[in-house]
């Protein structure tokens, strides 16, 4: 791993902190403070209910990425002005047809999740569109490595949430929470137009053409697909949960998964900044393994450090929050949760590292993997086998496993692959 790499990282590390903070102001204080117990363990669903409706927009976004990624270590700036303007274009038309989906489901979803304040609703599926809109613009600054940027962006941004949040959560605690979720993507989107003011004045390229379109259109439906089946993962594991047990359950998920969620702090700024090094060493015919296996033990051995310290301090920990006292007794899920996030983490280093080279062949159990278990789950949940969330916690993590173990056997062959067209002969070698 490359020491400009590391700086980058570390650069994304230490900006992200603000976001950080900003996280655990509204999930550790302003929720618990401010939006009523019977509405806590509803905020993760509608979250991704959001999101996943915002699904094409945050595909083609990352589609966006992996080409001006290639072209940036091409130093094609021309070119990535044509591929910008197109994108932009092309995600205007994307969100007015996930909108139009977005106002017939979204009331039908709120509603099964107890949620009847209409204007909670609209600003949570603003938040989410946003949210998936932003990566069209910030993903552009990654590709390009400006990190400097895109460091400030999310400083600045994270600042405005938190003031946005203060400002509507004791009036509006909910709808309030959504407002404030919203503005961060927003300020993204301005602030990434700012910053690729060089690109986007420089001469366009021609760049557009049939093979481009056929090649991107390719990369968007494998990474729709890729993206798809976590999300959907996901959604069925909030929403079963919340569905299936008291609200004080579902609020105690929520409140413990405020402290597992701690880990993402480290993992993904790691993230954003590994995606442009694995695709420029994939497109030099490098290895892009060694990210991988790296950022991944550096994730395990912070996740057990911190599984070791809510093992002793959990029940303290959570106390602090505001009405934790209510939910000390969830602090014993915790370390497992922390595990969880952890191995979820080394799956997406290595899936996002993939995605990055423009391999694909992956899907062919994730795919079946993300199908099959979340079918199996509400299938236990709507039996009767899933009766509590020591049940619901055993299945989010024997997944998770599951997708550990497959991610690391599928690394070392292709590890394996690289290494025999690494020995064989020139005309011998696979063209990827």
């Amino acid at each position: 791993m490359n020491n400009m790499f590391l700086r980058h990282a570390l650069l994304l590390f230490l900006a992200l902190r603000v976001g950080d903070f900003v996280g655990v102001a509204a999930g550790m204080w302003f929720v618990p403070k401010y939006v009523s117990p019977e509405e806590i363990g509803a905020v993760l669903p509608a979250t991704s209910f959001a999101v996943f409706l915002s699904l094409p927009v945050f595909a083609f976004a990352m589609t966006a990425m992996k080409e001006s990624a290639c072209l940036a270590a091409d130093g094609e700036t021309g070119k990535i002005k044509s591929l910008l303007c197109g994108v932009f274009a092309s995600t205007a038309i994307l969100l007015a047809a996930v909108l139009s989906v977005a106002s017939f489901a979204v009331p039908r979803f709120l509603s099964a999740l107890g949620i009847s304040n209409a204007t909670a609703g609209t600003l949570a599926v603003l938040a989410g569109f946003l949210g998936c809109v932003a990566p069209v613009y910030t993903d552009a600054l990654q590709s390009l490595k400006k990190f400097g940027s895109l460091a400030a962006i999310e400083t600045v941004g994270a600042l405005a949430r938190f003031a946005a949040m203060a400002a509507t959560m004791p009036f509006f605690g909910l709808a309030g929470y959504f407002a404030g979720q919203a503005v961060l993507p927003a300020f993204r989107m301005a602030g990434s137009v700012s910053a690729l003011r060089r690109e986007l004045s420089a001469k366009s390229a021609p760049f557009w053409n049939a093979a481009a379109a056929k090649r991107m259109t390719r990369s968007f439906i494998a990474i729709l697909v890729y993206q798809a089946a976590p999300m959907a993962c996901a959604l069925a594991e909030q929403s079963v949960l919340r569905v299936c047990l008291d609200p004080g359950a579902s609020a105690g998920y929520y409140m413990a998964t405020r402290f597992s969620d701690f880990l993402y702090c480290l993992t993904f700024p790691l993230l954003l900044a590994m995606f442009p090094y694995t695709a420029g060493a994939s497109r030099k015919g490098g290895d892009t393994r060694p990210f991988v296996v790296k950022c991944s033990l550096l994730a395990l051995s912070a996740a057990a450090a911190m599984s070791a310290a809510y093992a002793f301090f959990g029940r303290d920990l959570l106390s602090l929050m505001p009405n934790g006292p209510r939910y000390a007794d969830y602090a014993r899920y915790m370390p497992l949760l922390t595990a969880v996030a952890a191995l979820t983490s080394c799956q997406v280093f290595y899936t996002n590292a993939e995605v990055s080279a423009g391999r694909f062949g992956f899907l062919r159990w994730f795919v079946p993997l993300h199908v099959a278990y979340p079918a199996a789950l509400c299938l236990a949940a709507h039996s009767g086998i899933c009766g509590s969330l020591d049940a619901f916690l055993a299945w989010f993590a024997a997944a998770a496993a599951l997708r550990f173990i497959f991610s690391a056997v599928a690394l070392e062959s292709t590890a394996r692959e690289g290494r025999a067209e690494t020995r064989a002969p020139p005309a011998s070698r696979k063209v990827r």
